[in-house]
């Protein structure tokens, strides 16, 4: 099971989609959190998780694709990249990998629109050494020009693969409708045609404007000591200096815009994207998406994978997920389904979210649908490296850590009729945009956007 805090979508960490691991506390454990401000601005969260054996580290960094200007489009996720290639101390990406798993840890980074993030997860008492190591990755990378060709076409490869999947394409293709030639509505990898320009003074330009300690978080959870970890981050960091970054530029969703994205490809299944207008995680309204997300798509006894596959047979694989920024967001219907029931399952889709709009939630189904959510907060929150992202990301993207209780009596405050409410506004027919990856013909757009009109 896996639960959406923020943003995207099954095992990527557009918004904070956690996995449920196998180690386990309490969950009251990693509430008693600490926080610490180096004088540079570099922020320390720690959480103790009694009886843990591991530790898990995050470096976030308040950093995205919607920073990049358009001819830099990638930069983000090329220098995230780069990283693992070398560094001062750790002149390999094979010793940087050797000093992490040679204490038996794991590692990873990950690239979103708003944040880059360098984890790993590793026995309690390695954590000094692992800290050390991601340290130098992120201040004292190399970025060899032999490696940075190679890791050039590594991500190009990457970028092309995308289209042997119709399915993430259609989930990419969604986002450059809903934000037409803007920063969101890129792929966070960028596009060929930029990352093969991107030069190598040009990554270290934007790390040095960007990669700073006021736009970096530490999240460590689990077996660990708070001022041990404080005194290690001091001893690496205390020597960095501070200065202001840019921030992200406005990136709001036009209401005047072609709704539909039609490709036509040779594939067994249609795969479709419908998408609405949805909140950003600052929002009042972020807790009502929520709870429409829950009683969408999110599970096996939704609405949509209930009325879609059960009772109608339209498409074996259905479900919703939403993204939330800083300042807007989206509400994403993801299906695939046999191309003679496209249209018939564009329909019912449509049919459900209009009957959000049309009569009130009721009320046992919304209790059901709250105590799902509550659960999945509790479930999501028991490993150490859910702990240190949730912290972390909070912190990065928030300045700010709501208490898991808070979130929950915020879940709870929510009504039938804020629901409405908000389906009423986010799903009307002047925000509702759909991508198509398939063998149907493209001459079907105009029908479709006739249905997404609502006639």
């Amino acid at each position: 099971m896996s639960i959406c805090f923020i943003w995207k979508h099954e095992e990527k960490w557009y918004s904070f989609t956690y996995m449920i691991y196998a180690e386990k506390a309490t969950p009251s454990s990693w509430m008693n959190y600490k926080r610490t401000t180096l004088h540079n601005g570099l922020r320390v969260l720690t959480a103790q998780m009694p009886g843990m054996r591991s530790a898990s580290i995050g470096f976030f960094l308040t950093v995205g694709s919607r920073y990049e200007a358009d001819s830099i489009a990638g930069i983000s996720h090329f220098i995230e990249h780069m990283l693992f290639k070398g560094s001062r101390h750790y002149p390999t990406a094979r010793l940087i990998s050797e000093a992490i798993e040679g204490v038996g840890g794991v590692f990873n980074g990950s690239t979103g629109k708003e944040i880059t993030s360098y984890t790993a997860r590793v026995p309690g008492e390695q954590l000094p050494i692992v800290m050390n190591v991601m340290a130098d990755m992120i201040r004292y990378p190399l970025f060899d020009p032999t490696e940075i060709e190679k890791e050039r076409g590594v991500i190009v490869e990457e970028l092309s693969s995308t289209r042997d999947d119709p399915q993430e394409w259609a989930n990419l293709l969604i986002d450059e409708v809903m934000w037409p030639s803007l920063p969101l509505g890129r792929d966070d990898a960028g596009f060929v045609e930029t990352v093969t320009q991107i030069e190598r003074q040009q990554m270290l330009d934007y790390m040095d404007e960007h990669y700073r300690p006021g736009s970096l978080t530490i999240s460590v959870a689990g077996n660990i000591d708070h001022e041990q970890v404080i005194k290690e981050a001091e001893r690496i960091f205390s020597d960095w200096e501070p200065r202001a970054h840019p921030r992200w530029k406005e990136s709001l969703p036009p209401r005047d815009t072609l709704p539909i994205a039609m490709i036509r490809k040779e594939t067994e299944q249609t795969n479709v994207c419908l998408a609405t207008l949805g909140a950003s995680y600052s929002s009042p309204d972020y807790y009502p998406i929520l709870l429409i997300n829950a009683i969408l798509g999110d599970g096996m006894s939704s609405r949509l994978f209930q009325s879609i596959r059960e009772e109608q047979g339209l498409a074996y694989d259905i479900g919703s997920y939403f993204n939330s920024y800083s300042d807007t967001g989206s509400m994403v219907i993801s299906a695939g389904v046999d191309p003679s029931q496209t249209e018939s399952a564009v329909r019912a889709i449509i049919h459900e979210l209009n009957q959000l709009c049309e009569n009130p939630v009721p009320a046992d189904e919304l209790d059901r649908v709250k105590a799902y959510v509550r659960g999945g907060f509790l479930l999501g929150l028991e490993g150490t490296q859910q702990v240190a992202s949730w912290l972390g990301g909070q912190e990065s993207l928030r300045n700010k850590i709501i208490d898991i209780d808070e979130m929950v009596a915020l879940v709870d405050a929510v009504t039938s009729q804020d629901i409405q409410r908000v389906a009423q506004f986010c799903f009307a027919p002047a925000w509702r945009r759909l991508a198509i990856i398939g063998p149907d013909d493209t001459y079907q757009a105009e029908r479709f956007g006739e249905l997404l009109k609502g006639d």
